[in-house]
C-alpha cells in the first residue's frame, strides 16, 4: 500500500487534482467541508486520477484538517477481483 499526502481547497469553483512532489498532491473540490463531503469527493478524484476503484482508497490520517493522508492500494492483480479492495 501507498500512502500520499493531499492538500484540500473545498468549495472551488472548478474539480482538479495537481501533483505538488513525489508523494503529495493538492486536490480542489466542489463540496463544502461538511459532514465528509469534501473527503468523499476527494476520494473520488484521487480514485479516477489514480485509475482505481474507490474501495482501495482510505483515509488514514487527517479526516478534519485540510492535509490528510490517504492509503492506497494499487497492486494490479487485487483490481481484477471484484470489490477486492474492500475491507471492513
Amino acid at each position: 500500500m501507498d500512502e500520499i499526502k493531499v492538500k484540500v481547497v473545498p468549495k472551488s469553483s472548478r474539480a482538479r487534482v495537481e501533483r505538488l512532489g513525489d508523494d503529495t498532491l493538492k486536490v480542489w473540490v466542489h463540496s463544502a467541508p461538511e459532514k465528509g463531503k469534501a473527503n468523499r469527493e476527494v476520494r473520488a478524484l484521487l480514485a479516477r486520477y489514480f485509475s482505481i476503484p474507490r474501495s482501495c482508497i482510505r483515509l488514514i490520517g487527517g479526516e478534519r484538517s485540510r492535509t490528510k493522508t490517504f492509503s492506497l492500494d494499487t497492486s494490479r492483480e487485487r483490481h481484477n477481483i471484484k470489490d477486492s479492495c474492500k475491507e471492513d
